[in-house]
């Protein structure tokens, strides 16, 4: 299933899109273009980092180089056939790639040096942790554990978790993005 990863992949630079665009608004002093520039190439590499056979692995190219470095690649080549783009900017769009995970230790060539790779960086890893938590929760209630109860301890994020909706006693609240199932037939085009 290639497609299980790509899904996820596609659902996460959905989800920053609309994390960035608010961010951008809320950072005057952030270019949203340019920061959702970012959010879009910020993972390209994985593309080709990454394979599903089998099992979930790792291509000899992701092993050897990983995802920021044949991103960059994959960028330039792209760029190198657009002969009037502009530099300045390809500096800039190559500065969010390299910087994307925040710090040296966590795999990345450079720190992030300007508004928008700081946020892209904040926004990335804030999405992650999320989708981690809620991964675990799902995880947690398919094992039997009561709606108000701690999850197991999640070596991720080093620690256990809690919902708050199951806690609280809440109905768990869905994306606003989710078409309801009618509004999804409505969106297929008409047949001539």
């Amino acid at each position: 299933m290639h497609h299980a990863w790509i899904g996820g992949l596609l659902e996460h630079i959905v989800s920053l899109l609309g994390i960035a665009d608010l961010a951008a608004r809320h950072y005057t002093e952030v270019n949203r273009d340019l920061l959702l520039t970012g959010v879009v190439l910020h993972d390209l590499g994985k593309l080709h980092e990454l394979r599903w056979g089998t099992s979930f692995d790792y291509t000899l190219e992701g092993q050897l180089l990983g995802h920021i470095t044949i991103g960059i690649g994959m960028v330039e080549k792209k760029l190198a056939n657009l002969p009037d783009f502009p530099d300045n900017l390809r500096v800039l769009v190559e500065h969010l790639i390299l910087s994307h995970h925040g710090k040296y230790e966590f795999g990345s060539p450079k720190l992030p040096m300007i508004p928008e790779a700081l946020l892209l960086h904040y926004l990335d890893d804030l999405d992650a942790k999320m989708q981690t938590m809620r991964s675990e929760f799902v995880r947690a209630e398919s094992q039997g554990r009561a709606p108000g109860q701690m999850t197991e301890w999640v070596r991720a994020m080093e620690r256990p978790l809690l919902n708050t909706a199951g806690y609280l006693g809440e109905q768990p609240r869905t994306a606003e993005l989710e078409p309801e199932p009618e509004e999804e037939a409505n969106v297929l085009p008409a047949e001539d």
